[in-house]
């Protein structure tokens, strides 16, 4: 228990989703650690919604989480989460890792749907996003980091961020983002510009139809800042707020719109986004 307590908790997932004649199920599911999942349900026809539990509530220096999810072909998946993710103060120089690797087969699709990350001033952290795609697969997919907490005028005054977020299919890579946040970084007019909040959302195999449809319900304010982008088939909206919920609350309107198009479904929004 000793060098638990010295290293930080050490979590590892992985989920492997196939198909059977009638639905997608959960075929592979191994934990280590603090990471683990709900079982399964079906609020739609065959395709599987999964909730994503993490009970300790917080990551700190010296935690390292791991995901790793796969599909099958044919296969459909929603993981979505029930709260936000915390990442607390790191303890001296002590280094938080959180890894996430998402292989997503060709004909499967896979929609991943998290609440917020909310860093709190003194993390030391390290993230990084792997989307592998084959094929025609179909992916929805956010992130949402919040710094600080703006609601009570607490500012990333202190601590270091490092953020790898990738998108590749066929082997091949289509976006590569890397970022480094420390406390000079936040108001650079190339960085985040003053905002908390940040976020991407990626959406593949879309097309000028769903390009257009995005860019109608993009809009700038004091508050906020979106925009969106288009490489092959692949739309990337970004983001910059004052407060978390204007980024989910975009976001979420924006899949309810494209699944239709994207997804061949019409949006069945997970009931915990309610609670």
């Amino acid at each position: 228990m000793s060098n638990t307590i010295q290293q930080g908790w050490i979590a590892k997932l992985e989920l492997n989703f196939s198909v059977s004649r009638s639905k997608t199920f959960l075929s592979k599911r191994k934990h280590i650690g603090p990471l683990t999942v709900q079982r399964p349900f079906y609020p739609e026809e065959g395709l599987c919604h999964l909730y994503l539990l993490h009970p300790p509530g917080g990551v700190v220096g010296g935690d390292q989480l791991s995901i790793v999810v796969k599909t099958d072909s044919d296969s459909g998946a929603l993981i979505t989460t029930p709260g936000a993710t915390k990442i607390y103060r790191s303890n001296g120089h002590k280094c938080s890792t959180i890894n996430q690797n998402f292989t997503v087969a060709n004909n499967s699709s896979l929609e991943w749907l998290p609440m917020e990350t909310i860093i709190f001033p003194g993390a030391r952290s390290k993230f990084s996003t792997k989307f592998s795609l084959s094929g025609n697969a179909r992916v929805a997919a956010w992130e949402i980091h919040c710094l600080g907490r703006p609601v009570i005028n607490e500012s990333f005054n202190a601590g270091k961020l490092e953020f790898s977020f990738e998108l590749w299919r066929d082997e091949s890579p289509i976006l590569l983002d890397k970022l480094i946040i420390n406390k000079s970084e936040l108001d650079n007019a190339v960085g985040l510009r003053g905002y908390p909040v940040f976020g991407t959302f990626i959406i593949s195999n879309t097309s000028k139809e769903v390009l257009d449809l995005v860019r109608t319900k993009l809009f700038e304010g004091d508050d906020c800042v979106f925009g969106a982008t288009q490489i092959e088939d692949i739309i990337i909206i970004r983001c910059l707020a004052r407060r978390t919920h204007l980024v989910q609350d975009f976001f979420r309107e924006v899949w309810q719109r494209i699944r239709p198009l994207v997804f061949d479904r019409e949006a069945s929004i997970p009931r915990i986004w309610a609670t």
